[in-house]
């Protein structure tokens, strides 16, 4: 049996212990009181074979001797005391181990058990086995019998030392040393109060006594002497340590355990702990010098209980070092065990007297007297125990008072010096000196530094050392009388061997008896041999090694190593070793320069070993470097400098300055033995995969190519797989393999080195030897071309040998990598790397039929297989071909590979993210999602844009995969099959009904195929085998719904779900949903309805309290995934308990009506989007993230009813004839929604649910009609109203990119509106025309939907549902006012017919009050549309406040001068928010030329008033309007009425605003006065404009608030002094600075909350001077205008409309457009064209980056060409059109627009800039989708703003008499002829793709840049 791990003998102990384990282990079910075992008959009878009862104690029992059995049987028990589950068996065990305890010491053995124990006598083991025994039952049961135990040891130590000596026998002194033992294994029970902590105090007394220790000395001598019962005993090593000094060290432990226990430490040696506590405190406390009260016993949690038992045992420590150093008669050391366990004594006590120093409770001085006093005794330090706790004790006096310092490292470099201290003793002591070094002053550490090297290089001073084999003279510190110096008695067991000692001894002066003042080995250096200096040298070394690593200083380890590498010339001596260990060991913690040079040193040291042939030494630094390398750790910052290093050094070896130079083989061969010295320590660096390490991570460029690059030069200098080198070292240049990047990937695609053959280390000649050899094995693999260049060899060479050595690491994927780099494609080697990639397969499937290593297992094939799958999905068509040939050639030739987890869900997992990306062009039109993730195997996809590379590659992907999965159910059919189910049934439960999991689809397709090996069902001839399947056993198999059920009931059965629980819980968690801020996880909803769910399944009684709640919380949370969620769960209850369905559909409809009431999902309007000129509009970049955001958040609200919506319909179905209950319950369902459609939302979202219920109403009004009920024609009417009510809203185009959704409304819309069609009017006139109005609007509308669908071919269906009466008559218009005014409106708007406009106005006119709740009926009232202007009446002092652009045109002629218009539009102006009307600035100033009657000075007075901000912009508006030049002479008409606003507005600002407004202008004033202060410069160098700028920038202070007239939504905080700039001008001095704005933004968070985030940002800004801005105002104002309508249309169009503000007569600033070149200065960094600036800014075409930037350019190059359009943008040169680091394109200077163009030159007359580079770009044909997503951008762009044609007309007529020379007199009608407003939606799609047509094929774009060439000097 030793076999097993039992010694013979031992099988009966073993098997007891484990039976009393078992026997009390049974666990409990009872937490509120104690467990009590009633029936373990196991435990009673184990106990019953312990024969003594507690009631036998003080009996005489010692008749009868313990036998083995029985002593077997108590010590398990003991044992099991540790896993004790049962109270009762506590009390009994407490019981039977104190009758034993106490009469132990009278107890007598079998004769066999004290033979047996040799080392340790029966009553010391079974004392100490009973005392913990007894220790662990006390800490069981939360210390229910602690107690009990604390009172039998009290007995115990009473009895014990009750007892006269003269009746004391040796079973007595080994008793009571067990039960010490026992308690030093479990002294925190001493520490658990002061009646235990009394156990310790009495013990000690006792134990400490005189005539105690008097006694066992005696004892100890007359035991040899006197014939007696144990002489058979006294041959036993227990009795060597026989001695008093035993028990007063066991005692001393006792102490040491005692603070350990408080202390709370377990592992570590006490005062290792405290050393380790203090020095970590400091270095936290990052302080230089320490303080009393970071250092103390704070850092320990101690209570003050503890505190004082702590001083306790530290005054016991003193009296007892004392009584050692003292020395007494009974305590003799006549022995080495005696003599240390006095040193054991001393070292106890001075870790405890350490720890009360440590807590204050004894004073440092006393604590430095022990410190000094052990020091000077140089015997004592050389004891390791001891001497190390002196040691520690002077480390943690440093940290108290580091005056200690110097002692402590004078006593420990004397300690180092002598050649008899061990070198772990010398290690522990460095390291805890180490810690000290953190404290001590940095002149300390270097002295010790010097003094322990000092100590290495000794010898060099003509130190004569003495042979090895000389003899000491300095003989051992104690002879005993025999000559034995072994410390060891001849065990001939007679005592006669003592030392020579006289009676009374101290342990001080006992030691310095026997020692010699060793200060250094220097004063005895004739005393110690070669040896003896070796181990100093190893010490000293050592030492500096671990005082180096613990100072936390990089000067100490340089220091070190700095006077090391003096000596290196050592380096082959007999010391070498341990110079290089010193070097290495204290290289990890150097400064990067340091450590760069002593690589360097050893790299120099290693070639000239080399080179001079010395083996051994090359070994040695050889080895150095492998142990270097595995010090350094990846977390290590050295470890990329080490790495870099090693890779430098491989690479330059061999660098030759001629390249493409023919070399000779010997000069190959001798590079390639220097580059083989490096090969280990690079090795040992990188993760090892037989330790099933990860390869190193390599995502950097630069040690990319340091990695292929050292390949390249092993190739080039000889190293192949046949290469001798390459054998030798080819472990090595595996693991090497391993951890390389691939050659030529992705990451390594160096942009500008187009070819391989660039390559310098390529182009390194070799000889022809070493090239026929590549020669031969590449062809080997494929035939090798004579032409083929060396570069190109030697690359495929290195390809071949990296990979053939990677491959035997396990990996064969790697190589196809090598695809992804484009200077593969270009280097024409393409094609070679296929080859290659096979041969490594079938390496790969060599090595796998060969069981090569654990890298071949399963698992790991299958990875590798997994890896490969996902290639064979990479958008690089070469790549994907490899991958999957690969793939081929991998499953037929191992099926197993795919026949795992692993591979085979990763497989479907691919299968379902490709089917993804092919929805995806459905849902995310414009803006392909480009990266995908599985859910279960975590497999990302970074998949190209093309939708048609998408479609191509799934339906190849899917083709292969039937094949694969064909052939592994061929192989092994029923284990693939079991992977199929546990595939299927892991799916998440909770994910999207509506989703279509195409990995799930494709596999339960493939689990019912039916396969030639099924041998009956393959062979039938009368069905068709493609009909047959064998899926519903395998879904029978699954069994998905009743597991869904029983999950429910197991869940419900997992918690105590009484009814009570479930109330307390549903209670909380409203209690939680009352803070709005709380947001729960939503596992813990789905937790509780699963709960409440189980309770109603499986009870009868309170179903209905449950079904409310089952009901109530989803409407509570009101969460679409909660919802969804909810709507599974009580499908389930109805189906399980359709008694309970009517009562749950009762509850839901109940609260769909709250949720209506309550005004949430679709009948909330929170999410309604404003029409744009209601909108804020902003100076800044499109935002999509946002409106994505918001639009996700509106969906998720909506999505609620619609599940809810479909839920009732389902039901409606299934329950249609049941009961008139539940019809009455639909029909009010319908109802109740239907009622409230009309104050619905009307957000894009809503018209899909609208129309849902609208649809689901028709299908309950059929049954109606069927049943002939009285409630049709009252349901027809609710259904056309609520019908009705979604056109109140503006005719829109579709919202957003989901092509599904949009399709889906448009088929929803279709269906709803057959329906309408069919729809019986009952003979009621109310009824028809609703109808006939409602097919008008749903006519129109599914006519734009049909149109948006296809704007490149569109197809319009007008009339497809109002057949031949497509013009609307006035009637219908008529009928539609009554019904609602803003039906009226809307058709009117929808169907644009002029004779509606005028009946219109008539009906407004005749029947007013209607209409005021509508602002869009205004323009009909007051006649802005119709032929002839009404004289509007009081009704406007009513009506809905108009947008802010429309009030302002309303102060204009005709309508400037009545007064009912006036007073409307200032009240509607006032109704809105300042920060609306702010944006309409240059308007307003505008419109007090004709301000007739003042309500446009009034209202900008008040608001000056309410804003400062607005009246800041308002004063720079009208310094910028005040003169009709750039240089102020001539003074516009306006100018006076401008100067007194002015006034009135800056003397009306209160003294705060006033400050303001003065600190404002005076700050913006400094700045611009720049340009003044520029203009004697301006012949002058850019240099010396420059110098000017920043000395004037220096002069600027940044005063509070202040803020850049550009940028007032932002407070500058501070200025880039240096960052000005001067622009090019002839006249003028512009120039450009950069100041750090701080602002708000907003985001919206994963709840829809609005936050605002505080930000820092740095935005230059242009000073213009000599320049007139306002029509760059005007412009960029424009393009804000276009960006809200555009956003608003949920369009995914880009534009940045940067702010720019006109403040003076010819002066502005402009914010820079950030991180943006424009086309003129790429052409100037001689980028060829903007294709090509594209792929060296962003990678190749088949690059996600470059498609992410070409997504950019074509929604800026979009938005850019509709706006460039419609406002008229010329002088498009190179200057003018910037590119961001994005990649969107930006138009800046806008001085030509409308009717302007420079230099009245007409080059420019294509509609809009669209040149070839830019077409090149999208693909280089109108036929790309790139080009094709640009068309149908800029044809939706131009539909989505033709609406809003008077909005941007009405921004532009307030500007016409400003003086801009843009305008002329037909600028408004021309402005109107470019949104064709006359043409219908189709004619406006073929009108624009014409537009584009013209633009691409446009002859003067180009002339127009060639002239901008010619004149300005602008590239293009």
């Amino acid at each position: 049996m030793d076999f097993a791990g039992i010694p013979r003998g031992s099988i009966r102990a073993e098997s007891l212990k484990k039976l009393a384990k078992l026997s009390v282990q049974v666990e409990s079910n009872n937490d509120n009181k104690l467990p009590i075992d009633e029936s373990n008959e196991d435990f009673n009878n184990i106990l019953l074979l312990a024969h003594k009862e507690d009631d036998t104690v003080d009996k005489d029992l010692a008749v009868g001797s313990i036998s083995v059995k029985e002593y077997e049987v108590l010590l398990a028990l003991c044992e099991s005391t540790n896993q004790l589950k049962y109270a009762n068996h506590g009390k009994l065990l407490i019981k039977k181990f104190r009758a034993y305890l106490l009469d132990l010491q009278h107890q007598k053995f079998s004769y066999s058990i004290a033979i047996r124990s040799t080392s340790i006598s029966p009553w010391e083991n079974l004392a100490e086995h009973l005392t913990s025994g007894l220790c662990n039952i006390a800490k069981k049961f939360n210390r229910y019998f602690q107690d009990d135990v604390i009172e039998v040891f009290r007995e115990f130590t009473e009895k014990f030392f009750s007892k006269p000596f003269d009746e004391r026998e040796l079973t007595d002194f080994f008793t009571i040393l067990g039960y010490i033992e026992g308690l030093i294994k479990h002294s925190e029970i001493l520490i658990q109060s002061s009646n235990a902590f009394k156990l310790f105090t009495s013990l000690d007394s006792c134990i400490e006594n005189v005539e105690f220790l008097n006694d066992i000395e005696y004892y100890s001598n007359a035991i040899h002497k006197e014939d007696n019962d144990y002489m058979d005993l006294l041959d036993n090593k227990y009795m060597i340590n026989f001695s008093p000094i035993h028990y007063v060290e066991r005692v001393s432990h006792l102490m040491a355990s005692i603070l350990n226990s408080i202390i709370g430490n377990k592992d570590k040696p006490l005062l290792n702990y405290i050393l380790d506590k203090v020095s970590t405190k400091y270095q936290e406390s990052d302080t230089e010098v320490p303080d009393d009260i970071t250092l103390t016993k704070e850092n320990l949690d101690i209570s003050p209980n503890h505190m004082e038992f702590i001083k306790i045992l530290a005054n016991n420590a003193i009296t007892k070092m004392e009584f050692l150093d003292r020395g007494e008669t009974y305590i003799v050391y006549s022995s080495y065990e005696r003599l240390r366990y006095g040193y054991l004594s001393k070292s106890h006590c001075i870790q405890v007297l350490s720890c009360g120093m440590f807590t204050d409770v004894v004073d440092i001085n006393i604590a430095k007297k022990f410190f000094k006093s052990c020091l000077q005794i140089k015997q004592i330090m050389l004891d390791p125990e001891l001497g190390l706790s002196v040691l520690q004790l002077g480390s943690l006096l440093v940290f108290k008072d580091d005056k200690v310092g110097p002692s402590l490292t004078r006593g420990f470099t004397s300690l180092i010096a002598n050649p008899r201290v061990k070198s772990d003793y010398s290690i522990e002591a460095s390291k805890c000196v180490g810690l000290a070094s953190k404290v001590l002053s940095q002149d300390s550490i270097v002295t010790t530094i010097y003094a322990l090297t000092n100590l290495v290089f000794v010898g060099n001073d003509g130190l004569q050392l003495q042979s090895r084999n000389s003899i000491r003279k300095l003989g051992p510190p104690l002879q005993l009388k025999n000559g034995n110096t072994n410390g060891n008695t001849n065990g001939n067991g007679n005592g006669n061997d003592y030392l020579s000692v006289s009676r009374r001894t101290s342990i001080s002066s006992f030691a310095i008896n026997g020692s010699k003042s060793n200060l250094s080995i220097r004063s005895v250096a004739g005393e110690y041999d070669e040896n003896d200096y070796n181990k100093v040298c190893q010490n000293a070394i050592s030492a500096v090694i671990e005082i180096a690593q613990a100072c936390n200083d990089e000067t100490i380890p340089t220091l070190a190593v700095t006077i090391l590498s003096q000596k290196i010339t050592k380096v082959d001596s007999p010391i070498g070793d341990l110079l290089l260990k010193g070097l290495i060991s204290c290289a990890p913690f150097l400064p990067e320069r340091e450590f760069i040079i002593l690589s360097r040193l050893l790299d120099r040291l290693s070639l000239e070993a080399l080179e001079k042939k010395n083996n051994h030494l090359l070994t040695n630094l050889t080895q150095a470097r492998v142990s270097l390398s595995r010090k350094l750790t990846s977390e290590n910052p050295l470890f990329k400098v080490y790495l870099h290093d090693i890779l430098q050094a491989i690479i330059s070896r061999g660098d030759v300055q001629v390249l493409d130079h023919h070399r000779s083989h010997n000069e190959i061969s001798e590079i390639g033995d220097q580059i083989a010295i490096y090969l280990k320590p690079l090795a040992e660096l990188l993760p090892d995969v037989n330790k099933s390490q990860k390869p190193l991570e390599i995502l950097d460029t630069e040690t990319i190519n340091l990695f292929r690059n050292i390949w390249f030069n092993m190739v080039v200098h000889g190293y192949s797989m046949n290469s001798s080198t390459s054998k030798l070292y080819m472990k090595e240049l595996e693991r090497i393999a391993y951890n390389s990047p691939p050659l030529a990937s992705e990451l390594s695609w160096d942009r500008t080195e187009t070819t391989l053959e660039l390559n310098t280390v390529l182009r390194r000649g070799s000889s022809n030897s070493n090239v026929k050899d590549h020669r031969h094995i590449i062809g080997d693999i494929f035939e090798v071309h004579r032409t083929m260049s060396y570069q190109k060899l030697m690359f495929l060479a290195a390809t071949v040998f990296v990979e053939s050595l990677r491959v035997k690491s396990g990996d064969s994927s790697t190589i196809l990598y090598y695809y992804s780099d484009p200077s593969i494609k270009t280097s024409g080697i393409e094609k070679y790397i296929g080859y290659i990639a096979f041969k490594i397969v079938r390496d790969y499937i060599f090595l796998i039929n060969n069981g090569a290593n654990k890298q071949f297992s399963a698992d790991n094939i299958s990875e590798q297989l997994t890896k490969m799958l996902a290639l064979c999905c990479h958008r690089l068509e070469d790549l994907q071909d490899a991958a999957i040939q690969c793939c081929d050639l991998l499953i037929n030739k191992v099926p197993s590979s795919l026949c795992h987890g692993k591979s085979l869900f990763a497989l479907f997992d691919l299968l379902t993210l490709l089917f993804d990306s092919v929805v995806d062009a459905e849902t995310n039109q414009y803006e392909p999602t480009t990266s995908y993730r599985a859910v279960k195997t975590g497999i990302k996809l970074l998949l190209s844009d093309s939708y048609t590379w998408r479609d191509e590659t799934f339906k190849r992907f899917s083709e292969k995969s039937r094949h694969w999965v064909r052939l592994i159910l061929f192989k092994s059919n029923v284990d693939t099959k079991s992977l199929i189910q546990t595939y299927v049934t892991d799916l998440d439960g909770n994910q999207s009904i509506r989703k279509v999991n195409y990995g799930v689809s494709f596999a339960l397709e493939m689990a019912g195929t039916v396969l030639s090996n099924e041998r009956e069902l393959s062979t039938l001839s009368r069905v068709p085998i493609k009909t047959i399947s064998t899926l519903p056993s395998f879904v029978y198999q699954l069994s998905w719904r009743s597991t869904f059920v029983s999950d429910l009931r197991d869940k419900s059965n997992e918690t105590t779900n009484n009814l009570s629980s479930i109330r307390d819980r549903v209670k909380q968690f409203k209690l939680n949903l009352l803070d709005k801020t709380y947001h729960a996880n939503p596992e813990d909803y789905t937790k509780l309805l699963t709960d409440i769910a189980g309770f109603t399944l499986l009870h009868e009684d309170s179903v209905a309290e449950t079904l409310r709640y089952l009901v109530e919380i989803p409407f509570i949370i009101f969460d679409s995934s909660i919802m969804k969620f909810a709507t599974g769960i009580w499908f389930t209850v109805t189906k399980d308990r359709p008694n309970l369905s009517v009562l749950l559909l009762s509850e839901i409809a109940k609260r769909w009506e709250t949720s209506i009431e309550l005004k949430k999902g679709v009948f909330s309007t929170i999410h309604d989007i404003e029409n744009p000129e209601f909108s804020k509009m902003e100076y800044s970049p499109s935002d999509r993230k946002t409106v994505n955001k918001l639009s996700q958040v509106t969906e998720k609200s909506f999505e609620i009813h619609y599940h809810l919506i479909k839920l009732f319909a389902s039901n409606f179905e299934a329950t249609m004839n049941q009961s008139d209950h539940l019809l009455k319950m639909f029909t009010r369902f319908i109802e109740v929604g239907l009622i409230n459609l009309k104050t619905a939302s009307l957000h894009p979202y809503s018209r899909f649910i609208r129309f849902e219920l609208i649809k689901f109403s028709f299908d309950v009004l059929s049954y109606h009609n069927k049943l002939g009920s009285r409630s049709k024609l009252y349901l027809t009417e609710l259904i056309f109203d609520g019908s009705l009510s979604w056109f109140r809203a503006r005719a829109n185009y579709p919202y957003g990119a989901n092509l599904l959704k949009i399709k889906g409304d448009f088929g929803l819309l279709k269906d709803v509106a057959k329906l309408v069609s069919q729809a019986p009017t009952y003979k009621s006139d109310v009824l028809s025309y609703k109808k006939s109005i409602l097919l008008y609007f749903l006519d129109d509308e599914i006519s734009k939907i049909s149109v948006w669908l296809d704007p490149l071919n569109p197809n319009e269906s007008k009339g497809s549902f109002i057949g031949s009466q497509s013009q609307i008559s006035s009637n219908i218009l008529t009928k539609s006012y009554n019904i609602d005014p803003i039906l009226a409106v809307n058709l009117a708007l929808r169907y644009k017919i002029k004779n509606l406009d005028d009946t219109l106005q008539t009906l407004i006119a005749n029947n007013t009050l209607p209409a005021v709740y509508y602002p869009d009926a205004v323009q009909y009232y007051i006649g802005i549309n119709a032929e002839s202007n009404l004289q509007p009446h009081y009704h406007l002092l009513f009506w809905e406040p108009l947008a802010p652009i429309d009030c302002i045109t309303l102060f204009l002629p005709p309508f400037g001068n009545n007064p009912y218009v006036l007073q409307y539009t200032m009240r509607s102006l006032e109704s809105h928010d300042v920060n609306l009307t702010f944006f309409y600035v240059p308007q307003i100033v505008q419109g007090l030329r004709y301000d007739a009657k003042g309500y446009v000075e009034r209202f900008i007075l008040a608001t000056a008033k309410v804003s400062q901000l607005f009246a800041h912009q308002i004063i720079w508006n009208m310094l910028a309007n005040s003169y009709k030049d750039d240089e102020s002479q001539e003074p516009d008409s306006i100018k006076p009425i401008l100067d007194r606003v002015q006034q009135e507005i800056t003397s009306g600002f209160n003294e705060r605003d006033l400050k303001f407004y003065e600190r404002e202008f005076e700050f913006f004033s400094e700045v611009t006065s720049i340009s003044g202060k520029l203009k004697p410069y301006i012949k002058k160098s850019k240099a010396e404009k420059k110098e000017k700028i920043d000395e004037e920038m220096f002069k600027i202070k940044v005063k509070p608030g202040v803020y850049l007239p550009s940028n007032p939504d932002g407070i500058v905080i501070d200025i880039n002094r240096k960052s000005g700039k001067p622009l090019q001008s002839h006249a003028k001095a512009p120039f450009m600075a950069t100041f750090k704005i701080k602002k708000e933004i907003y985001d919206i968070d994963e709840f829809g909350e609005k936050t605002v985030i505080p930000i820092e940002k740095w935005q230059s800004a242009i000073f213009k001077v000599g320049d007139d801005c306002r029509q760059d105002v005007l412009a960029l104002q424009l393009i804000s205008v276009f960006r809200t309508i555009w956003t608003n249309a949920g369009i995914d169009l880009y534009v940045y409309p940067n702010r720019v503000t006109a403040t003076a007569p010819g002066c502005g600033v402009i914010d820079v457009l950030p991180n943006s070149t424009s086309r003129d200065m790429l052409g100037r960094e001689a980028v060829n064209g903007l294709y090509e600036y594209f792929t060296s800014k962003f990678g190749p075409e088949n690059s996600i980056e470059f498609q992410q930037a070409r997504n950019n350019l074509i929604k800026s190059l979009a938005a850019y060409s509709i706006i460039s359009y419609i406002l008229q943008f010329k002088d498009r040169h190179n200057g003018n059109i910037m590119y961001d680091d994005q990649g969107h394109i930006l138009h800046i200077d806008f001085g030509f627009c409308f009717d302007i163009v420079p230099g009245g030159v007409k080059f420019e007359v294509a509609p809009f800039k669209l040149t070839h580079e830019m077409i090149m770009v999208l693909g280089g044909r109108d036929d790309t989708q790139a080009f094709k997503w640009f068309e149908e951008l800029c044809v939706k762009g131009y539909l989505a703003c033709r609406p809003y044609m008077e909005t941007i007309v009405r921004c532009v007529n307030p500007m016409l008499d400003s003086g801009l020379p843009c305008f002329k007199d037909s600028t408004i009608k021309k402005l109107r002829q470019r949104f064709v407003p006359s043409k219908s939606d189709k004619d406006a799609c073929i009108f624009f793709r014409g537009l584009i047509k013209k633009s691409m094929e446009s002859f003067y774009t180009k002339g127009y840049d060639e002239f901008q060439r010619l004149t300005n000097g602008i590239p293009y």
